[in-house]
């Protein structure tokens, strides 16, 4: 295996480990509540822009910036909560999405004017520090991101299927007005649902800015991916949203790579077409037959 070729594929697995965290805070909220919020792109920007406060700004250590950072952007979700969703929830799905549409403008536009429009270039916690992997000279920041990526996905897991706040959180996503019956706090567990997305985003933004630069347009191209990514993968399943990151993340890489850097998003979402066609329900999805 060339040294390029593995250089290349880290490099689309740290990319598609954020995709996945992404991917997954659209399941979760869409599970949860039966809407896609439109605004994830820009919760993944304000993670890396709230990351660019502390560590830039502020210059906060790093061991501080970092929870500091998914602190705030727990409230963010919170907030978004009680601002956005909460006042719209029993309204048809379509004007929930159109207000997280709206609301995410309103964000991008705050951000601008906040952080202005000159890019940020956070720092990783591994400066420029290279690794040896089967000879090639690997970003440790890209293996920094592959590892807390995958850390926070375990987590997850976790949290959702070996805990009873987790069966709380899968019993309002299946049935809100029967868990209510049963006497679970379907609030609260709303009020959960867009803290931990506000956690995934936030962790994808504090990841993806050093790889990056910080930008108040960077939002929505990586929300995009993620879309296309649970798209590939599924839907509904969380293996989905982790298998059609890495795959979205290679494939851009790659594509940049043997193709053309030009076509790298476009093969990207010519993928996506493709299982539209083929194989709408996706890779680990369900059939909609068998959802009913």
């Amino acid at each position: 295996m060339s040294q390029q070729l593995v250089q290349l594929i880290v490099s689309g697995l740290a990319v598609g480990a954020v995709y996945a965290l992404v991917g997954l805070a659209f399941i979760l909220v869409n599970e949860a509540t039966g809407v896609v919020n439109f605004a994830t792109g820009q919760f993944v920007m304000v993670g890396c822009f709230v990351a660019v406060t502390t560590v830039v700004q502020m210059q906060l250590p790093l061991a501080a910036a970092y929870p500091l950072a998914l602190t705030a952007m727990a409230f963010f979700g919170a907030i978004f909560y009680a601002i956005v969703f909460r006042p719209l929830q029993d309204r048809a799905v379509v004007t929930v999405i159109i207000g997280t549409v709206m609301i995410g403008i309103v964000i991008q536009n705050a951000s601008l004017i906040t952080w202005g429009s000159v890019p940020f270039r956070p720092r990783s916690p591994f400066g420029r520090q290279v690794v040896d992997v089967f000879g090639a000279a690997i970003s440790a920041h890209a293996l920094f991101v592959i590892a807390v990526a995958f850390l926070m996905i375990g987590l997850l897991y976790v949290l959702i299927y070996r805990t009873s706040v987790g069966a709380r959180m899968r019993a309002v996503a299946q049935d809100r007005d029967a868990a209510r019956l049963m006497g679970i706090g379907v609030d609260r567990m709303f009020v959960l649902t867009w803290v931990i997305a506000g956690l995934l985003t936030g962790t994808a933004g504090i990841l993806v800015g050093p790889m990056w630069f910080a930008d108040v347009n960077m939002g929505d191209p990586i929300a995009l991916k993620a879309f296309a990514a649970i798209i590939i993968g599924g839907f509904s399943s969380v293996p989905g949203a982790i298998l059609g990151g890495v795959l979205v993340g290679l494939a851009e890489m790659l594509g940049a790579a043997y193709v053309s850097s030009t076509y790298k998003d476009g093969i990207v979402f010519l993928i996506m077409i493709l299982f539209l066609l083929v194989r709408p329900q996706g890779i680990f999805g369900e059939r909609i037959g068998e959802r009913a």
